[in-house]
């Protein structure tokens, strides 16, 4: 009896320690991620169907007006985290029903929808008017925590955002204080009564308090909602906190995961898993998840994760460059090194051949000929599979590295001594176009800075030419002139003599640069 409770103590503490183990792996769960950004365009496509079925509600005739601005409130919630310019178009009309109805109710509603839409479109300032235009002491219960999140909300984006170590406390002790308020007003058996506690506990430094919480709400809510994805998001912050960084990338990329299939465009887990990786020498996935980072920031409109995104992006694109330029130059090596044992080969049945023709005509020695014949035909033969198998392994090597990550494209341009500048061009392409997204009249805006005869003018198809390109990393943040010119490939002087050229072609040279800080600016 004792030796069966010994063995099953035994048993229990191994299978612990395989749930442990494969908890803590984060080589399974990247491959989830991996799988779930190639089927992205599948969860969008099936967000975009949920707000079609709206949209077909609100279009049908008869609607009451409550049905009518609860409809619309529906589909600018859908929006808010998918595409927020879309989503202050269906609260604007919200807003109009609630004016035109005179419901005080509605207007709070629907004002509280805008400050947090204004707050995921980094427009903070415009987002604090609107949400300290809202009547706190008139606000019925029903909207307190919508409320209390919303401040919350607007709070935790300014705090990342600033860059003064004393607006940043001063923001995290707002964000705390409506945190706190949001708490007093949530049911405590709640799963969003559950986060807010425990990401006010990891405010406090309680880590494993807030651990145990979330490990609680891991389990319980849907792995598809907001709730699971900041879960696992906080539960990353609190291990890389502690130093371990296998748990951190582990639940950075569950609360990806999450995001990805909710089609979340607002999100940090990816673009913080992508640094994560390019610091542990994972350039490969680094690089492609900064990209859909990227893609994600500009399609939902959120500056403030482009603005991340934009400081660390030239910094992984130039380390990708330098390691798939290595890799080109292996690949040259591994084909000529191919090429050689190749012509050796060849030379040695050659060989082989002229010396079988030169054995003697006896009888004996045609016996011994056609012996010596078999045994080298048979040596060389096998020579000739064992190479070909290896021809074969080297194929199925390059064709895996290029599959790892890179295009079909790449596996033609590592023939071509034009792959680096190739590659250079199509990543510039999209930069200019993930830009210009941001900044649509950013050429227009530059140009009523010069001087007329001094303006520039794009060739067809050019979307920024390299002067261009220098000011529109400035205007994103980046001011360093090595930063620069590492990103573009360029000595330092040569930037310098860019900047210089352009200045001095400006209407107001001297306040040129802060004139161009304020292109695209709001407000």
């Amino acid at each position: 009896m004792r030796k069966r409770i010994i063995l099953v103590f035994c048993l229990i503490a191994g299978l612990l320690t395989v749930w442990g183990f494969s908890k803590g792996s984060d080589k399974g769960v990247l491959s989830e991620l991996d799988l779930a950004l190639r089927n992205q365009p599948i969860y969008m496509a099936q967000h975009q169907l949920l707000i079609d079925s709206l949209k077909t509600q609100l279009n049908r005739h008869g609607l009451s007006v409550d049905q009518q601005f609860r409809l619309n409130n529906e589909v600018g919630r859908a929006y808010t985290v998918f595409i927020t310019d879309s989503a202050m178009k269906y609260f604007d009309r919200s807003l109009l029903i609630a004016n035109a109805s005179n419901n005080n109710a509605w207007k709070d509603e629907v004002y509280i929808s805008q400050a947090l839409v204004l707050s995921v479109s980094g427009m903070y300032k415009e987002a604090l008017e609107r949400f300290y235009d809202i009547p706190r002491q008139h606000l019925p219960e029903s909207l307190l925590a919508t409320y209390y999140n919303c401040g919350r909300q607007i709070y935790s984006f300014l705090s990342t955002y600033t860059q003064n170590p004393e607006y940043v406390k001063l923001y995290n002790h707002k964000q705390y204080l409506y945190r706190d308020s949001l708490l007093m007003v949530l049911p405590p058996q709640t799963a969003e009564y559950k986060l807010y506690s425990a990401e006010q506990q990891y405010s406090q430094n309680n880590y494993k308090g807030a651990e145990e919480v979330l490990q609680e709400l891991l389990q319980d809510v849907p792995e598809i909602s907001n709730i699971y994805a900041r879960a696992a998001f906080t539960m990353a912050l609190i291990y890389k906190n502690q130093g371990n960084d296998n748990l951190y990338i582990y639940y950075l990329a569950l609360s990806a995961i999450s995001d990805v299939e909710a089609s979340v465009k607002e999100n940090a887990a990816l673009q913080n898993l992508a640094l994560s990786l390019y610091e542990r020498g994972d350039l490969n996935r680094a690089y492609r998840y900064i990209k859909y980072s990227l893609y994600d920031a500009v399609f939902c409109n959120a500056r403030l994760r482009t603005v991340e995104i934009s400081a660390v992006l030239p910094v992984i694109n130039a380390s990708y460059q330098m390691k798939t330029e290595e890799q080109r130059r292996q690949l040259l090596v591994f084909l000529i090194l191919v090429s050689v044992l190749s012509i050796f080969l060849i030379a040695s049945l050659f060989w082989i051949y002229k010396q079988m023709k030169k054995l003697s005509s006896t009888e004996s020695k045609l016996r011994q000929a056609n012996h010596i014949k078999e045994e080298y035909i048979g040596h060389f033969l096998n020579l000739c599979s064992l190479y070909i198998e290896k021809l074969d392994r080297f194929r199925s090597t390059v064709n895996r590295k290029i599959m790892a990550g890179q295009t079909e494209e790449l596996l033609k341009l590592t023939k071509s001594s034009q792959f680096a500048s190739m590659e250079q061009k199509e990543f510039y392409a999209s930069f200019d176009s993930a830009f210009l997204q941001i900044y649509p009249d950013f050429v227009k805006e530059l140009n009523e800075l010069l001087q007329p005869d001094e303006r520039f003018v794009l060739k067809t198809g050019e979307l920024l030419n390299t002067e261009l390109r220098i000011f529109a990393i400035i205007r994103l943040g980046i001011d360093d002139s090595s930063k620069i010119a590492n990103f573009l490939h360029y000595s330092i002087n040569t930037i310098y003599t860019y900047r210089n050229k352009v200045k001095n072609k400006a209407i107001d040279r001297d306040n040129f640069e802060e004139n161009l800080m304020n292109i695209g600016a709001v407000g």
